[in-house]
Protein backbone atom coordinates (compact mmCIF):
# COMPACT_ATOMS: atom_id res chain seq x y z
CA UNK A 1 0.00 0.00 0.00
CA UNK A 2 1.20 3.23 -1.13
CA UNK A 3 1.60 6.32 1.97
CA UNK A 4 0.42 9.50 1.04
CA UNK A 5 3.75 11.52 2.31
CA UNK A 6 4.99 15.18 1.87
CA UNK A 7 9.00 15.68 1.42
CA UNK A 8 9.74 15.53 5.20
CA UNK A 9 8.20 11.63 5.67
CA UNK A 10 5.12 13.01 7.43
CA UNK A 11 1.66 11.05 6.51
CA UNK A 12 -1.16 13.48 4.94
CA UNK A 13 -4.84 12.94 5.75
CA UNK A 14 -6.34 12.69 2.32
CA UNK A 15 -8.95 15.78 2.34
CA UNK A 16 -12.37 14.96 2.90
CA UNK A 17 -14.71 16.09 -0.39
CA UNK A 18 -15.80 19.41 -0.41
CA UNK A 19 -19.60 18.75 -0.41
CA UNK A 20 -19.05 16.90 3.28
CA UNK A 21 -17.62 20.26 4.44
CA UNK A 22 -20.55 21.82 2.86
CA UNK A 23 -23.10 19.94 4.83
CA UNK A 24 -20.96 20.02 8.16
CA UNK A 25 -21.02 24.26 8.20
CA UNK A 26 -24.66 24.20 7.33
CA UNK A 27 -25.57 22.10 9.93
CA UNK A 28 -23.44 23.87 12.44
CA UNK A 29 -24.86 27.28 11.36
CA UNK A 30 -28.70 25.51 11.07
CA UNK A 31 -27.88 24.50 14.67
CA UNK A 32 -26.92 27.66 16.23
CA UNK A 33 -29.29 29.20 14.69
CA UNK A 34 -32.28 26.76 15.82
CA UNK A 35 -30.85 27.19 19.39
CA UNK A 36 -30.70 31.05 19.53
CA UNK A 37 -34.30 31.05 18.29
CA UNK A 38 -35.87 29.08 20.89
CA UNK A 39 -33.67 30.79 23.47
CA UNK A 40 -34.96 34.11 22.22
CA UNK A 41 -38.38 33.28 22.49
CA UNK A 42 -38.34 30.85 25.16
CA UNK A 43 -41.53 32.33 26.46
CA UNK A 44 -43.52 31.27 23.49
CA UNK A 45 -42.01 28.05 23.42
CA UNK A 46 -42.29 27.45 26.97
CA UNK A 47 -45.82 27.96 26.68
CA UNK A 48 -46.44 25.84 23.84
CA UNK A 49 -44.94 22.98 25.40
CA UNK A 50 -46.67 23.04 28.86
CA UNK A 51 -49.89 23.05 26.63
CA UNK A 52 -48.93 19.94 24.94
CA UNK A 53 -48.13 18.59 28.16
CA UNK A 54 -51.37 19.16 29.81
CA UNK A 55 -53.42 18.17 26.60
CA UNK A 56 -51.33 14.98 26.47
CA UNK A 57 -52.61 14.74 30.24
CA UNK A 58 -55.88 15.13 29.45
CA UNK A 59 -56.19 12.34 27.13
CA UNK A 60 -54.30 10.24 29.27
CA UNK A 61 -56.93 11.18 31.81
CA UNK A 62 -59.94 10.60 30.07
CA UNK A 63 -58.98 7.20 28.42
CA UNK A 64 -58.37 6.10 32.29
CA UNK A 65 -61.64 7.36 32.94
CA UNK A 66 -63.32 5.19 29.97
CA UNK A 67 -62.03 3.05 31.55
CA UNK A 68 -62.99 2.85 34.61
CA UNK A 69 -66.06 4.79 35.02
CA UNK A 70 -65.75 4.36 38.97
CA UNK A 71 -67.73 8.48 39.71
CA UNK A 72 -70.47 9.94 38.21
CA UNK A 73 -72.48 13.37 39.35
CA UNK A 74 -76.28 13.48 39.07
CA UNK A 75 -78.25 16.66 39.45
CA UNK A 76 -81.93 16.48 41.14
CA UNK A 77 -83.84 19.24 39.32
CA UNK A 78 -85.55 19.50 43.35
CA UNK A 79 -82.87 20.54 45.36
CA UNK A 80 -80.24 21.19 43.01
CA UNK A 81 -77.91 18.20 44.97
CA UNK A 82 -74.98 16.26 43.48
CA UNK A 83 -75.23 12.58 44.16
CA UNK A 84 -71.35 10.76 44.13
CA UNK A 85 -71.61 7.50 43.11
CA UNK A 86 -68.19 5.31 43.71
CA UNK A 87 -68.18 1.62 44.50
CA UNK A 88 -71.73 1.19 45.02
CA UNK A 89 -72.08 3.85 47.66
CA UNK A 90 -74.38 6.89 47.54
CA UNK A 91 -73.35 10.43 49.97
CA UNK A 92 -75.65 13.62 48.50
CA UNK A 93 -74.50 17.01 49.41
CA UNK A 94 -77.56 19.56 49.27
CA UNK A 95 -77.19 22.59 47.78
CA UNK A 96 -79.80 25.07 49.00
CA UNK A 97 -82.17 26.69 46.25
CA UNK A 98 -82.29 30.52 46.89
CA UNK A 99 -78.49 30.46 47.34
CA UNK A 100 -77.79 28.77 43.89
CA UNK A 101 -80.37 30.70 42.05
CA UNK A 102 -78.83 33.92 43.57
CA UNK A 103 -75.24 32.62 42.24
CA UNK A 104 -76.05 31.46 39.07
CA UNK A 105 -78.24 34.51 37.86
CA UNK A 106 -74.64 36.87 39.32
CA UNK A 107 -73.64 39.00 36.52
CA UNK A 108 -69.47 38.73 37.49
CA UNK A 109 -68.06 41.23 35.04
CA UNK A 110 -64.46 42.49 35.16
CA UNK A 111 -63.83 46.00 36.12
CA UNK A 112 -61.40 46.81 33.04
CA UNK A 113 -61.98 45.36 29.51
CA UNK A 114 -60.44 42.03 28.45
CA UNK A 115 -60.48 38.97 25.97
CA UNK A 116 -60.62 35.19 27.61
CA UNK A 117 -59.94 32.45 25.25
CA UNK A 118 -60.53 29.77 27.32
CA UNK A 119 -58.88 27.45 24.93
CA UNK A 120 -55.53 28.33 25.75
CA UNK A 121 -56.56 29.77 29.25
CA UNK A 122 -55.72 33.55 28.19
CA UNK A 123 -57.49 36.66 29.73
CA UNK A 124 -55.23 39.58 28.52
CA UNK A 125 -56.30 43.54 29.17
CA UNK A 126 -57.64 44.94 25.86
CA UNK A 127 -55.70 48.31 25.53
CA UNK A 128 -56.78 51.15 23.34
CA UNK A 129 -54.92 53.53 21.48
CA UNK A 130 -55.59 56.29 19.47
CA UNK A 131 -56.11 57.06 15.90
CA UNK A 132 -53.54 58.25 13.45
CA UNK A 133 -52.84 59.47 10.40
CA UNK A 134 -49.57 59.00 10.82
CA UNK A 135 -48.42 55.57 9.94
CA UNK A 136 -45.63 56.04 12.03
CA UNK A 137 -46.92 57.31 15.10
CA UNK A 138 -50.09 54.68 15.09
CA UNK A 139 -47.31 52.03 14.98
CA UNK A 140 -45.62 53.30 17.58
CA UNK A 141 -48.87 53.96 20.02
CA UNK A 142 -49.46 50.15 19.03
CA UNK A 143 -46.18 48.87 19.95
CA UNK A 144 -46.56 50.97 23.38
CA UNK A 145 -49.85 49.67 23.83
CA UNK A 146 -48.72 45.88 23.64
CA UNK A 147 -46.60 46.47 26.35
CA UNK A 148 -49.98 46.68 28.66
CA UNK A 149 -52.05 43.82 26.92
CA UNK A 150 -53.69 43.18 23.53
CA UNK A 151 -54.61 46.54 21.24
CA UNK A 152 -58.01 47.34 19.98
CA UNK A 153 -56.63 48.41 16.36
CA UNK A 154 -57.91 52.25 16.03
CA UNK A 155 -60.41 51.23 12.94
CA UNK A 156 -61.96 48.74 15.13
CA UNK A 157 -65.70 49.38 15.36
CA UNK A 158 -67.58 48.39 18.79
CA UNK A 159 -68.86 45.36 19.51
CA UNK A 160 -72.84 45.99 19.59
CA UNK A 161 -72.55 47.51 16.29
CA UNK A 162 -72.01 45.96 12.92
CA UNK A 163 -68.31 46.20 11.63
CA UNK A 164 -64.99 44.43 12.89
CA UNK A 165 -63.96 44.26 16.42
CA UNK A 166 -60.24 44.07 15.58
CA UNK A 167 -57.76 42.80 18.23
CA UNK A 168 -54.30 42.16 17.93
CA UNK A 169 -51.33 40.92 20.16
CA UNK A 170 -47.57 39.03 20.37
CA UNK A 171 -46.66 35.50 19.89
CA UNK A 172 -43.27 37.07 20.99
CA UNK A 173 -41.28 39.54 21.46
CA UNK A 174 -37.50 40.37 22.50
CA UNK A 175 -36.51 38.91 25.84
CA UNK A 176 -34.74 41.74 27.09
CA UNK A 177 -38.35 43.51 27.04
CA UNK A 178 -39.51 43.21 30.62
CA UNK A 179 -42.98 43.39 29.79
CA UNK A 180 -44.94 40.27 30.58
CA UNK A 181 -47.91 40.92 27.63
CA UNK A 182 -44.71 39.91 25.32
CA UNK A 183 -46.34 36.61 24.42
CA UNK A 184 -50.21 36.62 24.86
CA UNK A 185 -51.09 35.35 21.73
CA UNK A 186 -48.10 32.18 21.33
CA UNK A 187 -50.93 29.45 21.53
CA UNK A 188 -53.36 31.12 19.46
CA UNK A 189 -52.78 28.77 16.91
CA UNK A 190 -54.06 26.33 19.42
CA UNK A 191 -57.27 27.71 18.67
CA UNK A 192 -59.71 25.97 16.64
CA UNK A 193 -62.87 26.50 14.52
CA UNK A 194 -66.16 25.86 17.04
CA UNK A 195 -64.13 27.37 20.01
CA UNK A 196 -65.31 29.97 22.06
CA UNK A 197 -63.80 33.47 22.71
CA UNK A 198 -65.38 36.15 25.24
CA UNK A 199 -64.89 40.03 25.15
CA UNK A 200 -65.87 42.07 28.12
CA UNK A 201 -66.10 45.76 26.96
CA UNK A 202 -67.40 48.83 28.49
CA UNK A 203 -69.26 46.79 31.15
CA UNK A 204 -71.13 44.34 29.02
CA UNK A 205 -70.12 40.62 27.99
CA UNK A 206 -69.81 39.39 24.14
CA UNK A 207 -69.20 35.78 23.13
CA UNK A 208 -67.79 35.37 20.12
CA UNK A 209 -67.09 31.60 18.07
CA UNK A 210 -64.40 31.21 15.79
CA UNK A 211 -65.07 30.29 12.19
CA UNK A 212 -62.24 30.87 10.12
CA UNK A 213 -58.32 30.81 10.65
CA UNK A 214 -55.82 31.64 8.29
CA UNK A 215 -52.09 32.76 7.15
CA UNK A 216 -52.05 36.06 5.46
CA UNK A 217 -49.17 38.19 4.46
CA UNK A 218 -48.55 41.53 6.61
CA UNK A 219 -49.50 43.68 2.98
CA UNK A 220 -52.92 41.49 3.03
CA UNK A 221 -54.68 44.87 5.23
CA UNK A 222 -57.77 43.95 4.00
CA UNK A 223 -57.93 41.89 7.34
CA UNK A 224 -58.79 45.25 8.67
CA UNK A 225 -62.00 45.82 6.17
CA UNK A 226 -65.23 46.51 7.97
CA UNK A 227 -68.55 45.02 6.60
CA UNK A 228 -71.56 46.22 7.25
CA UNK A 229 -73.83 43.78 6.93
CA UNK A 230 -72.72 41.76 10.44
CA UNK A 231 -70.77 41.71 13.85
CA UNK A 232 -67.13 40.59 13.42
CA UNK A 233 -64.40 39.84 15.71
CA UNK A 234 -60.79 39.36 14.80
CA UNK A 235 -57.52 38.18 16.62
CA UNK A 236 -54.34 38.84 14.89
CA UNK A 237 -50.88 37.51 15.92
CA UNK A 238 -46.91 37.39 14.11
CA UNK A 239 -46.36 33.80 13.00
CA UNK A 240 -44.01 31.71 12.71
CA UNK A 241 -42.93 31.98 16.39
CA UNK A 242 -40.47 34.72 17.08
CA UNK A 243 -40.73 36.13 13.45
CA UNK A 244 -42.83 38.43 11.82
CA UNK A 245 -42.96 37.27 8.17
CA UNK A 246 -46.96 36.46 8.48
CA UNK A 247 -50.06 36.80 9.99
CA UNK A 248 -52.54 34.67 11.62
CA UNK A 249 -55.91 35.42 11.83
CA UNK A 250 -59.10 34.37 12.95
CA UNK A 251 -62.41 35.55 12.50
CA UNK A 252 -65.28 34.95 14.77
CA UNK A 253 -68.88 35.90 15.03
CA UNK A 254 -70.97 36.42 17.70
CA UNK A 255 -72.33 33.37 19.04
CA UNK A 256 -76.08 33.79 18.78
CA UNK A 257 -75.40 34.48 15.09
CA UNK A 258 -73.17 31.49 14.71
CA UNK A 259 -75.82 29.15 16.06
CA UNK A 260 -78.49 30.46 14.00
CA UNK A 261 -76.06 30.00 10.82
CA UNK A 262 -75.48 26.43 11.58
CA UNK A 263 -79.54 25.40 12.09
CA UNK A 264 -80.36 27.78 8.82
CA UNK A 265 -77.18 24.59 7.35
CA UNK A 266 -78.80 21.97 8.98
Amino acid sequence: MSENKNGFGIELKARRPLWQDMLTFCLTVAGIWAASHVVLNWGAYAQIAEFRVKEAREIIAEAKQDQRPEVFVNEASSLLSASVITKGSVHQIAIPDDRTSVMASMEMHPSDDRIVVPRIGKNVPLVTVPNHTNWDALENDIQTGLEQGVVVHPVSREPDTNGNFFITGHSSYFPWDDSRFNDDFALLHEVVVGDEVEVYRRGKKYVYVIEESLVVTPDQVDVLSQPNDRKQLTLMTCTPIGTAAKRLILVATPKEEATQNRVKVQ
